[in-house]
């Protein structure tokens, strides 16, 4: 069977990619996607005690607050995802587990291609996921470049100016590990600590292996923690498996696992001794700056096409995604080392 590249053409595989089911993990299930935009640079209006900051000049120039503070948010271009497959000549001979060598009818590059454009998503899925941990765990995103000959290097890191207060550091008596510590008092005062921040009550406790331990274990939740008639069938199996019932009011879930920076860095999702309280309704959005490629004809959250090379000859397909991960009221998390 001849391949023919024209079927695979940028509107068709942008369409095939931007259908596939999402990839992404729980972090990103906090924000609420925008429509794609037709451009890339985005000026971060954020709020923080209801005062409202107007947007930047440039990269550089500082914004200005309506009472007259200086702060350091800037306007950011879109971060540039472009993950690049080849499927060589010598790959239509392979034929991978369950597929028939004797069906005719199957063409390996076609379902090569279809395969990639599975791939492409999960691959700008998981860079989307990281990048809404960052923001929510740490209130920045760091952003790489690959550098020729220096490799990657850290370019910018986006400061959503989350309250320094909203930082905390739990020592002696208030650690979780002591039964006698006021773990729901402490959770009811971060809560409103998020309330006088965005106007909006606490609904998810997020929390590391090693402080879901203390947290279960202690007289403030081990009774009343509703884990009885957990309901996931409307989660993705991945996310489903960290939810732990409700307290207090908040969904539970535990975080475990690591992710390795582009600098080779391995980071947590989320510390192993801390807890995040998170308010689900604040505004936090993810945005998609306009991909750039020629032949991208207009704003789409992913950009895909394919084409072929003489010699050697083989066949090569191409996503891109311009996300931008951006909580526009800062304070709606709380982040705690607790034990």
């Amino acid at each position: 069977m001849t391949f023919n590249i024209d079927y695979f053409d940028p509107r068709l595989l942008t369409g095939v990619i931007n259908r596939r089911p999402l990839k992404s993990d729980i972090f990103a299930t906090f924000f609420k996607r925008r429509p794609p935009s037709n451009v890339e640079l985005f000026e971060l209006h954020v709020k923080t005690r209801s005062i409202s900051m107007l947007p930047t000049i440039t990269n550089h120039a500082p914004g200005t607050m309506r009472k007259g503070d200086v702060t350091d948010v800037s306007a950011v271009k879109a971060p540039r995802f472009r993950p690049k497959r080849a499927f060589m000549a010598a790959d239509r001979f392979k034929n991978p587990a369950g597929v028939s060598p004797y069906d005719p009818a199957a063409n390996a590059v076609d379902r090569a291609v279809a395969e990639d454009m599975d791939l492409h998503r999960e691959e700008i899925d998981f860079a989307l996921e990281i990048m809404c941990c960052q923001a929510m765990v740490h209130g920045k995103i760091k952003l790489f470049d690959v550098v020729e000959a220096a490799g990657p290097q850290l370019t910018f890191t986006v400061d959503f100016k989350r309250p320094d207060n909203h930082n905390i550091v739990l020592s002696g008596s208030a650690l979780w590990s002591d039964r006698d510590s006021d773990l729901q008092g402490q959770v009811d005062e971060w809560n409103l600590m998020i309330q006088e921040e965005t106007g909006y009550g606490a609904t998810d406790l997020l929390l590391g292996k090693n402080a879901w331990k203390a947290f279960r274990k202690h007289h403030d939740v081990e009774d009343d923690l509703d884990n009885k008639g957990i309901d996931v069938g409307h989660l993705a199996p991945k996310i489903g498996s960290k939810f732990k019932g409700k307290w207090n009011g908040l969904n539970i879930w535990v975080i475990v696992g690591s992710y390795i920076d582009l600098d080779g860095t391995v980071n947590n999702y989320l510390d192993p001794e801390c807890t995040l309280l998170v308010a689900r309704d604040a505004a936090s959005v993810i945005e998609f700056g306009l991909p750039v490629d020629v032949d991208c004809q207009g704003p789409v959250e992913i950009f895909s096409k394919a084409f072929k090379q003489e010699d050697p000859s083989g066949v090569f397909s191409i996503a891109e995604s311009r996300p931008l991960a951006w909580p526009k009221q800062p304070g709606w998390t709380v982040r705690a080392k607790v034990v």
